[in-house]
């Protein structure tokens, strides 16, 4: 089963088409991609001052 987003899994679980095992799965799948893209935005941001700053800006 692939990941669903956010209001997927809200609505798959409103149905019953999820248990609530499965529900919490989903929600843990989408908090780790969020903490991955977080992650990302952030070293870039951080790449960006360094450069910034080397170059005097």
């Amino acid at each position: 089963m692939g990941t669903y987003g956010l209001d997927g899994v809200i609505q798959a679980w409103g149905r019953g088409d999820l248990t609530v095992e499965q529900a919490i799965g989903q929600l843990l799948l989408l908090l780790r991609e969020l903490e991955e893209r977080v992650r990302d935005i952030e070293r870039r941001l951080t790449r960006e001052k360094e450069t910034e700053h080397r170059l005097g800006k």
